[in-house]
């Protein structure tokens, strides 16, 4: 077999191609193959499949011999030359022939005009690399000189492969660099195999991780298709002008950025696949694809006016700009391209004018325009529900979930909800009334067997929440309530920065039996956490969840239920990031939780309940209170829907939020609301919108309701 081996490197370097030597003496070494060498001058990454149009190029050549074999990388990247013609070595010498131009033009000459005449041997095979670095990703793999010259090869009608190395230390490790070459070569022979089997594939991507786990037979190597992710800008703007007045750009591709969106994306990718410690391949075809259904004959009509104002669809904002979510959302509809963004409310005065003009409003629930919702339901789309009481005030949901389980026996919400008393209490001095008209709680309490915990119906931020055994202890708490109030009412403060409650403001609350038995993981301190679930519901009605779930823990380890003078201190039971002191609250994406209590079978079990729970939750709200959930076909919502996960690892319904509070995922997991923001903006939004299906599918929106 005769390979031609190029790269976007250049000639040997420590730092610039610290890789290519091992391979070619594993080549050399170990393969009867037909080796030519034909590289750039120079290091050219990221010049993708380019040609220096007009220039005239030249070669020159340096010469290598074996240097891998022992036990020390020095002096492994050394040649002789490099020399302005061939010096004709023996046979223990590997010719390099250096091209001054781009790796594209190596392929070219390296497949016309030298080896395949000198050798008299057609080339049977390009091979590109290892490249200085992963190529997964398509921000990665499109401006590629590796995958470039395997792509020039494909037009010459060669069949390629791109490799490519990842690493994550910039120290190359000698012994796992032989390993990579190993497992590179092995794996180059099969996929020449398919290569020429398989018509419809023109090239191999290649991707394996530098790690000290590399080793042939205990690597996996998996096929995988690119991860789909987007740059901002690789440039940024200079503070100074040039000597001549002109702005000037420097280059700036945010690396860190893009690998973090790469650690939240689960996708079955060639980037996932790298985390993982494993080897990637990607089969590719080299050329643009024709997309359906476009087709057929276009036909201009002479007499057609067109002056005629297209359909403009405007992604209005109007959340303040210093939001955390605000930028999230403007950069989710730039990418989608397919809304002018604006802040400006005055487009929704031309939708009145023009029916061409269709808005979708994001801005806060009692900033919507209430008129325009039904008088234009084709041209003003919003990010609430009106009427979805039902599910978000928690004495509501109880009432939901009740007459549903009455009516549906064998619905996961039995053993999902805990059954739930509803107290209606004015002031502190009316709980004897109330607990005589919820009787059967009042016995329940004096029995002295569980622990209870209260609820505001209405409060957020875990705000009122508290935890009792006793009827006395319920008292004072409804007493505590009212001398907060009272204060609060004197210093003109809300009590926002508490967990106190307005009981002059709030009349029902719910009391449910304490779920004393959480999962605890020892890796984390064995603290109490809850699920942040995302849940995007669209229409009338379909209902996903967001696959990128957070785990949220409490301040301090978890301690069973405990009177302290007379009350239970709360330290350790609730969860909610924003009633913690630290500066930096413990949240970690689900999927990346590591504890020896929790294997990938057992969050995946979890994630299926929260699924199923979820979509049964939105079915009985939209069958049993269909005045207080009335879902929209100009509407979609987010809601952030808290679970609990038990010891035994069943899920527990806790409560259902509008207008979640995206912040507590932090500035370290902004990433996963830029995904959650970019997928419901693409597939949900736009498509709702512009009355089109989802371009894409995604397994991060995994559809629970309503939805295929």
């Amino acid at each position: 077999m005769h390979v031609l081996l190029t790269n976007d490197d250049g000639p040997l370097d420590d730092r610039a191609c610290p890789y290519m030597k091992y391979l070619v003496d594993e080549i050399n070494t170990n393969t009867n193959w037909d080796l030519s060498i034909v590289v750039p001058n120079q290091q050219r990454s990221w010049i993708g499949k380019a040609h220096f149009a007009g220039k005239t190029l030249t070669t020159s050549y340096i010469y290598t011999q074996e240097s891998t074999s022992g036990s020390s990388a020095d002096g492994v990247n050394k040649f002789d030359g490099p020399f302005n013609t061939p010096q004709h070595r023996g046979p223990e010498w590997q010719e390099w022939c250096l091209v001054d131009s781009t790796p594209a033009a190596c392929a070219d000459i390296g497949i016309h005009h030298l080896y395949s005449q000198t050798k008299e041997k057609e080339i049977d095979l390009v091979l590109s690399g290892p490249n200085f670095g992963k190529n997964a990703g398509n921000l990665y793999v499109l401006t590629s000189g590796t995958v470039g010259a395997a792509m020039e090869a494909v037009t010459h009608g060669k069949k390629a492969i791109a490799l490519s190395y990842s690493f994550n230390s910039p120290h190359h490790d000698h012994q796992v660099l032989k390993e990579a070459a190993h497992i590179s070569v092995k794996l180059v022979t099969k996929l020449y195999n398919q290569l020429k089997e398989l018509k419809d594939i023109d090239i191999f991507s290649v991707n394996v991780p530098l790690v000290k786990s590399l080793k042939l037979g205990q690597t996996k190597i998996r096929y995988a298709p690119i991860l789909e992710n987007y740059w901002k800008s690789i440039y940024a703007p200079s503070e100074e002008l040039n000597e001549h007045g002109q702005m000037q750009f420097h280059w700036a591709p945010d690396f860190k950025v893009v690998h973090k969106n790469g650690l939240v994306d689960f996708k079955h990718t060639d980037s996932r696949v790298l985390l993982e410690e494993e080897i990637s391949v990607t089969p590719l075809k080299a050329a643009f694809k024709f997309v359906e259904p476009l087709g057929g004959e276009i036909v201009l009509d002479a007499d057609e006016p067109t002056t005629e104002s297209p359909t403009i669809d405007y992604f209005l904002i109007t959340v303040p700009k210093d939001s955390y979510i605000y930028e999230p959302w403007v950069e989710a509809a730039k990418k989608s391209g397919r809304f002018q963004i604006t802040s400006d409310k005055r487009v929704l005065a031309e939708l009145k004018e023009n029916s061409k003009i269709r808005v979708f409003h994001y801005g806060e629930y009692e900033d919507l325009d209430l008129d325009l919702i039904g008088e234009y339901p084709n041209q003003y789309f919003i990010p609430s529900y009106i009427y979805r009481k039902a599910l978000i005030r928690k004495h509501f949901l109880a009432n939901t979930i009740h007459h549903y389980t009455v009516k549906n026996p064998d619905s996961v919400l039995i053993s999902a909800a805990p059954e739930s008393y509803q107290l209606e209490v004015d002031y502190a001095e009316f709980l004897d009334d109330s607990l005589d008209e919820a009787y059967e709680l009042r016995d329940e309490i004096n029995s002295g067997t569980k622990t209870w915990i209260l609820k505001p119906s209405m409060s957020d931020k875990g705000q009122g929440i508290r935890i009792f055994k006793t009827v006395e202890q319920l008292q004072a708490i409804f007493d505590s309530f009212e001398e907060e109030d009272s204060d609060a009412e004197d210093e003109d403060d809300e009590g926002d920065d508490n967990n106190g409650v307005i009981v002059s403001q709030l009349r029902h609350f719910i009391v449910q039996e304490y779920r004393s038995n959480p999962l605890l993981l020892p890796a984390y301190d064995n603290k109490k956490f809850h699920l942040r679930t995302y849940v995007v519901a669209s229409g009338d009605l379909k209902v996903y969840v967001y696959k990128n779930i957070l785990t949220l823990f409490a301040g301090s380890a978890y301690v069973e239920p405990e009177d302290k003078d007379g009350e239970i201190d709360m330290a350790g039971h609730l969860t909610n990031t924003c009633l913690q002191e630290e500066d930096s609250p413990l949240v970690v994406p689900w999927w990346d939780l590591k504890d020896d209590k929790l294997t990938e079978d057992q969050k995946q079990r979890v994630f299926e309940q929260v699924c199923s729970i979820t979509g049964e939750t939105f079915k009985a709200a939209s069958s049993v209170d269909k005045i207080n959930f009335q879902p929209m076909d100009n509407a979609i919502e987010l809601f952030g829907i808290d679970y609990l996960v038990n010891d035994d690892l069943s899920v527990t319904l806790l409560e259902v939020n509008s207008y979640p509070d995206f912040k507590q995922t932090g500035d370290e997991l902004k990433g996963l609301i830029y995904r959650l923001f970019d997928e419901v903006v693409d597939q949900i939004v736009a498509p709702l919108v512009q009355g089109t299906e989802s371009s894409n599918s995604s397994s991060n929106l995994v559809p629970v309701l309503g939805a295929n």
